[in-house]
């Protein structure tokens, strides 16, 4: 039992030879059944250091994405890790964001607005949000497509 009346989860014994073996903060609380901060509580108290955390990617893994033309929420989805983590580690290598791909070319629009097709018609032909048709649409400078329901 701990000064609060509760049952504690571990020994210090357990976290200490944990942390001999070089665990991090998350890792030994997956062993322990415990959160990462009731660790990095423990861990302080007993006087010991925080291991250095284990990057779940590395640097080179996210260049090689980087220089196949992936965008940070490709490159996020490749590596199963945030796009706010992409973007930071990025930025730090000093590589430049690559812009969003878009689905469709202008050409491709016009061609198949050409053929009278409305905005929700294109977008579901195009693979991509109405929203965003009608907002190449509007930039091009073509007329809406309004067809009337009978």
């Amino acid at each position: 039992m701990t000064g609060s009346g509760r049952k504690r989860l571990f020994t210090d014994q357990q976290l200490i030879e944990l942390h001999e073996r070089g665990l991090n903060d998350r890792e030994i609380g997956e062993k322990l059944g415990a959160t990462r901060s009731t660790v990095i509580c423990h861990r302080i108290r007993l006087g010991l250091k925080a291991q250095d955390r284990k990057r779940l990617f590395t640097d080179q893994q996210l260049k090689e994405l980087y220089e196949k033309g992936l965008n940070d929420r490709e490159i996020a989805n490749e590596l199963g890790r945030s796009d706010k983590t992409i973007f930071s580690r990025r930025r730090k290598l000093g590589l430049k964001a690559h812009s969003l791909r878009r689905l469709f070319t202008d050409q491709q629009l016009i061609k198949l607005h050409v053929k009278g097709l409305t905005d929700r018609e294109l977008a579901k032909k195009l693979g991509a949000a109405r929203n965003t048709v009608t907002y190449h649409r509007i930039r091009l400078g073509l007329e809406p497509i309004r067809k009337h329901r009978l």
